[in-house]
């Protein structure tokens, strides 16, 4: 069994801000449990950003008294902070965003995953060897000539690994772009949920496709992407549940996350949960982190959104929390992923904001091949009609990709669209 890993959260709020805001601690609570940590104790301070320490000399002080393995601030730490509280303190420190990556590492089951979450860890990695490197010069003799020859080679180093990384997830990448491809010319609709960690998007998945995705109760219970298929009406759905979004993070952790978030950028349709069960002012507060993640992954396609967890609140708190986002969310569903509730209105809403199937009229060669065509077809698309004359002439419903892939197939077919 391992050993049990100990830490104090610590917190510098900016002076000014109305009240304290209960919510940062209580999520950086949430993901120190989910990496394994047992909390000891919280230490907040409002004060202007210490350039050194980040927070109060006291206050880390204060927070070593308890006798913590790890120190961990929910305020980003610069280089050199993290080297000051290291050799002033002899004190082990991490910030919020490391705190994640622990979490990543450790849920990290395929390739794709693991080169990922080592692509976020260097880039995070680099400055600090950077700026070890000049330390290293500066303390070496006069006149700065130094060679700081291990931190430069440990900096080419890594470097040299992110490139190999970059490549072989670009490979990833193309091999995801071939795969929707293939999957659209199938006949199949790609659907993505997205939102905020933790609002219950596994859940969602597992109660519209009747899978058994695991779904707990803490941030980042799924970081590959997991797909189900479902039928909603005449549409053949590809469901994939990915990464949850989380406030603050650095820009290049999406970067170094491009080749899973592809799933949700290149999806024909979103589906943004949130929890709607969070007080009024963290739902607006994650609502407004799930946008901009969002944006910063390129999303274009339509996004319906769905308020998850409505059987926990009664008619007039649901009426407060609609009310303060109503300029976030248009037209959102209402739904309990755990009893059910709204999944008919979700299902209707998403077939209504699909695209458009578009119907076909093409002519196959009366012969083995052109009965193989339209068995696919009876598979991939809805058939609407079929005439036996000198070809096979038939009228279909579908995706432009799965009829350009017949027409592609058999260089005696011809297609015209019909309207």
């Amino acid at each position: 069994m391992a050993p049990e890993k100990t830490a104090v959260l610590l917190l510098r709020e900016t002076p000014g801000q109305e009240g304290s805001d209960p919510h940062r601690m209580a999520e950086l609570r949430g993901l120190a449990d989910a990496a394994g940590y047992r909390v000891l104790a919280e230490v907040v301070q409002r004060r202007t950003r210490d350039h050194r320490f980040q927070i109060g000399r006291g206050k880390i002080q204060e927070a070593l008294l308890y006798g913590p393995d790890k120190l961990i601030f929910y305020n980003p730490l610069s280089p050199l902070q993290v080297n000051n509280i290291r050799t002033e303190f002899g004190a082990a420190v991490i910030d919020r965003f490391n705190l994640i990556l622990e979490i990543f590492a450790s849920r990290a089951s395929t390739r794709e995953a693991k080169l990922q979450v080592e692509l976020a860890q260097l880039a995070y990695d680099a400055p600090h060897v950077r700026n070890a490197v000049s330390f290293s010069k500066l303390s070496e003799r006069s006149g700065f000539r130094g060679s700081g020859a291990y931190e430069e080679s440990m900096y080419r180093d890594i470097k040299g690994r992110m490139a190999k990384i970059r490549a072989a997830l670009k490979e990833v990448e193309v091999m995801g772009e071939d795969r929707r491809k293939r999957r659209r010319e199938l006949g199949f609709d790609l659907v993505t949920l997205a939102g905020y960690t933790n609002a219950g998007k596994s859940s969602l998945l597992n109660a519209l496709t009747a899978a058994e995705v695991e779904a707990r109760d803490q941030p980042f219970t799924t970081l590959s992407p997991t797909t189900r298929a479902i039928k909603l009406k005449e549409r053949r759905i590809l469901l994939t549940d990915t990464v949850g979004f989380i406030d603050d993070l650095p820009h290049f952790l999406i970067k170094a996350f491009r080749s899973t978030l592809s799933e949700i950028s290149q999806a024909d349709l979103v589906i943004l949960v949130a929890d709607m069960s969070d007080p009024p002012e963290l739902l607006r507060q994650k609502l407004v982190a799930s946008h901009k993640a969002l944006w910063d992954c390129g999303v274009s396609s339509p996004i319906v959104a769905v308020l998850n967890k409505v059987d926990r609140l009664c008619p007039e708190e649901i009426s407060v929390r609609l009310e303060l986002i109503r300029d976030l969310v248009s037209s959102p569903v209402l739904v309990s992923a755990r009893s059910g509730q709204g999944l008919e209105e979700l299902v209707e809403r998403l077939v209504q904001r699909l695209p458009a199937l578009r119907e076909y009229q093409i002519r196959l060669p009366y012969s083995s091949q052109g009965f193989s065509e339209l068995s696919r077809l009876y598979e991939e698309a809805d058939l609407l009609q079929v005439s036996y004359e000198d070809d096979l002439v038939v009228k279909v419903r579908g995706r432009e990709e799965t009829v350009a892939r017949t027409s592609a197939k058999d260089g005696e077919s011809e297609c015209d669209q019909s309207f």
